[in-house]
C-alpha cells in the first residue's frame, strides 16, 4: 500500500490520498489492477475501477511519471476490461479532465466514445501557468465487450 499511496501522491496532480485509496482498496465492489514493470521490480502504475452488476467504471489510473508514454496505461485498461468481462461486465464507464489529451486520445484508441460533458465539474489548482477555477469532465462510455477490441 506504501507505493500506491507514494504514486498516488508524487504522479497524480490531483492525489486521492491516503483514506480515499484504503476505502477504494478495500472495497468489496473495487478491482485493482497493478503493473510491475521495471528492472527492479518496482510498481510503476495502478488502477481502480468499480463493477457493479454488468457495469465497470474507471475510477482513477496512475502511472509513475517516469515511465509514460511506453503503454503501461494501455496495458492495466486492458487487463482491467478483460479481468471484469470475465466477471460479466458489459459497459466500460469513465470520466477524465477535458484537459488531459493524453488519456482522451488513449481511451479513444480503446473503442471509447465521448458521451457527455459536466460543465465546471474539477477544480483546477493555480499555478504559475494558469488561474484558481473548473473544468469540465469528459464521460466516455464503451458498450462492446473488450475482446471485440483485440480483432
Amino acid at each position: 500500500m506504501p507505493f500506491v499511496i507514494k504514486l498516488d501522491t508524487e504522479s497524480n496532480p490531483y492525489p486521492w490520498g491516503e483514506k480515499l485509496i484504503e476505502d477504494a482498496f478495500q472495497s468489496r465492489h473495487n478491482w485493482v489492477v497493478e503493473a510491475l514493470v521495471d528492472h527492479k521490480k518496482t510498481p510503476v502504475g495502478w488502477l481502480v475501477a468499480s463493477l457493479i452488476l454488468d457495469q465497470s467504471e474507471l475510477e482513477l489510473i496512475v502511472i509513475d511519471s517516469g515511465v509514460r508514454r511506453q503503454g503501461l496505461a494501455r496495458r492495466l485498461m486492458i487487463t482491467w476490461m478483460t479481468d471484469v468481462a470475465e466477471q460479466g461486465a458489459k459497459e466500460y464507464l469513465l470520466e477524465v479532465r477535458e484537459s488531459n489529451l493524453g488519456a482522451i486520445a488513449l481511451y479513444k484508441s480503446l473503442g471509447f466514445d465521448l458521451v457527455g460533458r459536466r460543465k465546471n465539474y474539477y477544480e483546477v489548482k493555480q499555478n504559475d501557468q494558469t488561474e484558481q477555477g473548473r473544468e469540465a469532465a469528459c464521460l466516455f462510455t464503451r458498450h462492446t465487450p473488450y475482446e471485440a477490441c483485440l480483432r
